[in-house]
């Protein structure tokens, strides 16, 4: 098992004043400070930084990445765009305008070796629709359906940019997961267990890791707080041991299962960050 690290708690999501070569300068620091200060296995790119700022994270930044994983040694992966996106979008502009968004990241990392690709199938308005409670049945089953015949093509073109088994589909909150499995499995892909989101969500890591745990390729994981039914409460994203999730019992399972592909501590800040490695360190 791989156990790593996204930039964000790093770097934040803003460009250094001093002009783009500061913000490159920033990130790749933020690249070795992960590898050697806090003496992680594995980084995760945010495609999202190249969808937003262009002109910054280009393909020379990112040949410079593979340079650095020359250098130091670390495993790689790519959560792809997902801000203001929807692989589901009944809006074709919008989704092939997402599909046109992870392309340009699938190309720029090319120099890059990625181990997997981490993909936010459904966007917001997606999970909305899914969850609207005042709506007819057969009229959520129609629109489910619709959306489900989206996400189809959507997978369907990225399968055509990256092998099929580096996809990794991530469950995220408030749309059906069930319905979405069968079309990962159709296709070769396999799942990104986001431990937090699944958590919110009232779902139990360890059972999904027992019926899964075969297309499982990459996890997320941090603390989260259920939701309930009325998901008031709920709160991921924590630094481990600050929420309800069972992370240990998690990773033994991980361990005697013989897991052996990444695993990213993905929180927001760097306090956070140094408080989730030293509770990991044991399975380091």
């Amino acid at each position: 098992m791989k156990i790593g690290a996204a930039l964000i708690p790093l770097v934040g999501w803003g460009l250094a004043a001093e002009g783009p070569d500061a913000t490159r300068r920033v990130h790749l620091q933020a690249i070795r400070r992960l590898v050697g200060e806090f003496d992680l296995a594995a980084v995760e790119l945010n495609g999202d930084f190249t969808t937003l700022f262009p002109d910054v994270f280009d393909r020379a930044y990112y040949e410079r990445v593979a340079q650095l994983q020359d250098d130091l040694g670390f495993a790689c992966t790519v959560h792809l765009p997902f801000l203001w996106l929807d692989g589901l979008s009944l809006a074709e502009p919008v989704r092939e305008a997402t599909v046109e968004c992870i392309t340009k990241v699938v190309e720029l990392t090319e120099p890059v070796a990625v181990e997997s690709y981490v993909l936010h199938l459904w966007g917001t308005w997606s999970s909305l629709m899914a969850t609207v409670q005042a709506m007819p049945d057969g009229e959520k089953r129609t629109l489910l359906d619709q959306m489900l015949d989206r996400a189809a093509l959507t997978l369907e073109q990225i399968g055509q940019l990256v092998p099929a088994r580096k996809v990794c589909v991530e469950n995220i909150e408030r749309f059906p997961w069930r319905a979405i499995l069968p079309l990962v499995e159709e296709r070769g892909m396999r799942i990104c267990l986001d431990v937090g989101h699944l958590a919110v969500e009232g779902g139990d890591p360890l059972e999904f890791l027992a019926d899964h745990r075969e297309l499982i390729g990459e996890i997320h994981l941090h603390d989260a707080f259920p939701g309930g039914a009325s998901g008031a409460g709920a709160r991921d994203h924590l630094a481990l041991g600050r929420g309800k999730v069972d992370y240990a019992g998690l990773l033994d399972k991980l361990v005697d299962g013989g897991y052996d592909g990444v695993l990213i501590l993905e929180v927001n800040t760097e306090a956070d960050l140094r408080e989730s490695v030293e509770r990991v360190r044991l399975w380091m």
